[in-house]
């Protein structure tokens, strides 16, 4: 039986799906920067003029080592920055290599030529991962979930009308400043009155007891003096 064309005609391919576009990785992209700027960096000795090889040189190893990707040293460049970056710069050296005041011999200018096809035809054929690499602490972050902010608050229950009678009024609690004072009153009147009571309950012994210490002083510094003797009378 013929094939159901019908079938074909109600689900139709899309644009260009027989078409598949290669895609290059972006630590390639970083590894051809960085031959690139080799390349230009060591070609500039052997021809006239090489500044401008070694300025493109300089700026596209920079490219490649602050870019957010498995070559990176500082990952200060997201890729997709990186490779709008990349284009700019490829361009800017192309346009600087025809100005008098900067512009390399004939062979100077072939190898800027070259690299600068290379690097702007395999940037726009990168692949771009924004986040992969870079971001360590934002990607833990992310795994930790949720975060619940919960804040409690303490509610006086209200006065109202309750099952077993009418309703009650909250008694405001007292200050605790004046309950510590009335406490530390009450405490030392109470000691002030057992100290009193004490004092009276036991005057009588304590004075009974140093009149008889007195007394005892008095008769032991007698005897230690002793009897005096008479005076002698000079003219006998």
């Amino acid at each position: 039986m013929p094939p159901d064309v019908r079938a074909d005609a109600d689900h139709p391919s899309p644009p260009g799906a027989g078409k598949s576009r290669w895609q290059i990785q972006f630590w390639a992209l970083q590894v051809l920067e960085l031959g690139v700027a080799f390349l230009l960096v060591t070609q500039s000795v052997h021809v006239g003029r090489g500044g401008l090889l070694i300025g493109a040189g300089a700026a596209f190893a920079i490219l490649a080592l602050t870019a957010d990707g498995r070559l990176g040293v500082f990952r200060v460049c997201g890729q997709r920055l990186h490779v709008t970056l990349v284009v700019a710069v490829a361009v800017a050296v192309a346009v600087a290599a025809f100005v008098p005041a900067l512009r390399p011999d004939l062979e100077g200018r072939l190898v800027i030529g070259a690299a600068v096809v290379a690097l702007v035809f395999l940037a726009t054929r990168t692949t771009i991962t924004p986040g992969r690499w870079g971001r360590r602490g934002a990607g833990r972050a992310g795994t930790r979930g949720p975060v619940i902010d919960a804040t409690a608050t303490v509610v006086t229950p209200q006065d109202g009308p309750t099952q077993d009678g009418p309703a009650q009024t909250a008694t405001p609690p007292e200050d605790d400043a004046d309950s510590a004072l009335r406490r530390a009153g009450r405490s030392t009147g109470a000691a002030a009155a057992a100290g009193k009571r004490a004092v009276d309950e036991h005057r009588p012994q304590v004075e009974d007891q140093v009149r008889r210490t007195l007394r005892g002083a008095g008769r032991l510094a007698g005897k230690l003096a002793g009897p005096k003797s008479p005076p002698t009378d000079p003219s006998s």
